[in-house]
């Protein structure tokens, strides 16, 4: 190590985690990503009981006598069946569709009211869906139902682009990558409560139904009391609105140190930047050249994510249990909450090394093991068609989980992250509305889409997913960076060789403590901020 690197490592604050930055980070993901999680799943468990309340039992039955002996026989309303499905189908898939149009608001509403104020708006979305689901078997209304899945997917496309845009920037660098990986793992804790409050023994009944779609509400309504309390982004403050004293004094919160001078002179420089240049619009985020190979990357992360078999996998998971012997009902209820276990546990696992590892090895490493679990659960499958249960059904158990693994450690919750890491302030808003359209879209065609194709191909559907891991695979090894513990403007320089650009400067703060001790510095500068 020479000199110079000595003197920053012995003067640089080590992050702290202040009682600022915990607020902002656990408020922002229980208000937003678990809702967000929550209502992915949510619709599952009581799904035949608002079928039944709205449209009636699938079933016609009919009384006959023969010889005076009364005989009940009951047949199935295909038509009726079929019916029921659509108009449900029709409810789900309003929340993916919704998402996509909250995803485009992700840019207008972050310009206008700044990223807590977003979050602030975004609430106020969910409590108007909360009302019309709590409200929709009272008025004996399935409009309702459709109306507030709609502001519900609305509140999530949201969602979806503001937390980790917030968190990413209000994080200090060593820790980007485990406090934005939270982002996921509220998601999953989100789908995990669902699951559990959804059994018969909680609120997934005839009678509590409303109360389990309407509960949504509540994590918003935490968000909002704590919202006075959750810290401004400082990037915001500074490089959008030119608030420097503002920007630095929530800084200085956040970090629980004055000693904030390479922060914030690394904004001053992105700030000069922005202001030579603008805030991008979508179109020309698409013509930069500066920003070209880290838009590649984020949106085939997301179209991967969506496409590599995630779906599947819980589509063919109540197959899987009938084979392994598991009940229908609420045994098989129970073996979707250990599945959902495993999904929250091995994020647990993502946030903790993710830092260490690095975000690149962790994408390859997940993808790489859901290649080998596609293949696996082709075989699986095909063998239990052949040979029905026995121990190829907890084979088959055993592969889910290896799978769920894979996607949960890295292909899960990292591309949000990188979204949020791989572009500068002027260019971040519309990638993000980008990033979440092409997921939102993605996750709605393969929710459409997917019953026909797994018809079509059986259990080699996953042979197609395989496809999709290998190439994402490949390219994450060759072409993405590391960007773990970098600032915002070193990821960008990352890129700049690729891109045919030259490499911009890193900031004056930088630069300079690698002559002066850091707290000298910051004296010096705090008589000009």
């Amino acid at each position: 190590m020479s000199g110079s690197d000595h003197l920053v490592d012995q003067y640089a604050v080590k992050p702290k985690a202040t009682l600022s930055l915990i607020i902002g980070v656990s408020m922002s993901v229980i208000g937003a990503s678990f809702q967000y999680g929550y209502n992915i799943a949510v619709v599952n468990a009581p799904a035949d009981e608002i079928k039944d309340f709205y449209f009636g039992n699938d079933t016609v039955c009919s009384t006959s006598t023969t010889n005076g002996t009364n005989a009940r026989t009951c047949v199935e309303d295909t038509e009726r069946g079929n019916y029921r499905d659509n108009m449900y189908a029709i409810a789900v898939s309003a929340f993916a569709l919704a998402g996509m149009l909250g995803s485009l608001l992700v840019g207008p509403v972050v310009g206008k009211f700044g990223r807590r104020g977003g979050l602030m708006v975004n609430n106020i979305i969910s409590f108007v869906a909360a009302l019309c689901l709590g409200l929709a078997k009272p008025a004996n209304s399935f409009p309702l139902i459709i109306v507030g899945r709609f502001f519900i997917g609305v509140f999530a496309g949201l969602a979806t682009g503001i937390v980790p845009m917030y968190i990413g920037e209000i994080s200090p660098k060593e820790w980007r990558g485990a406090i934005g990986v939270l982002n996921q793992l509220l998601i999953t804790i989100g789908i995990l409560f669902a699951q559990l409050l959804g059994l018969e023994s909680m609120l997934g009944t005839q009678q509590m139904w409303p109360y389990l779609l309407a509960f949504t509400c509540i994590p918003s309504v935490l968000q909002m009391i704590s919202i006075p309390f959750m810290p401004k982004s400082p990037r915001f403050l500074l490089i959008d609105q030119q608030k420097e004293d503002e920007a630095r004094n929530v800084l200085v919160k956040l970090r629980g140190s004055d000693n904030v001078v390479s922060e914030m002179d690394e904004m001053r420089t992105e700030a000069a930047s922005q202001a030579a240049e603008g805030q991008m619009t979508i179109i020309q985020l698409f013509r930069e050249r500066s920003v070209r190979w880290q838009l590649i990357t984020v949106l085939l992360m997301m179209v991967a994510q969506q496409l590599s078999g995630i779906n599947a996998v819980f589509f063919y998971s109540n197959t899987i249990f009938d084979a392994a012997g598991i009940p229908e009902g609420n045994p098989q209820d129970m073996a979707s909450v250990g599945v959902g276990v495993v999904n929250v546990l091995m994020t647990i696992v993502s946030v903790a090394v993710i830092d260490r590892i690095g975000r690149k090895k962790l994408m390859v490493w997940g993808f790489g093991t859901m290649i080998f679990w596609c293949l696996a659960m082709t075989v699986v499958l095909n063998l239990l068609n052949v040979v029905g249960g026995g121990w190829i059904s907890y084979l088959s158990i055993a592969c889910v989980i290896g799978y769920i693994i894979g996607f949960a450690v890295g292909p899960g919750p990292i591309p949000w992250l990188i979204t949020a890491e791989l572009f500068r302030q002027a260019a971040r808003p519309s990638a993000f509305m980008v990033a979440c359209l092409l997921n939102w879209t993605c996750n709605f065609i393969i929710g459409i889409s997917f019953p026909a194709v797994a018809k079509l191909t059986g259990p080699y559907v996953f042979i197609l997913f395989m496809f999709v891991c290998i190439g994402i695979t490949v390219f994450l090894y060759f072409v993405m960076p590391e960007t773990k513990g970098k600032t915002f403007q070193q990821i960008s320089n990352l890129f700049a060789k690729r891109n045919k650009v030259p490499m911009a400067s890193e900031g004056n703060g930088e630069e300079s403590s690698m002559k002066i001790p850091l707290k000298s510095m910051d004296n010096n500068s705090s008589q000009q901020v």
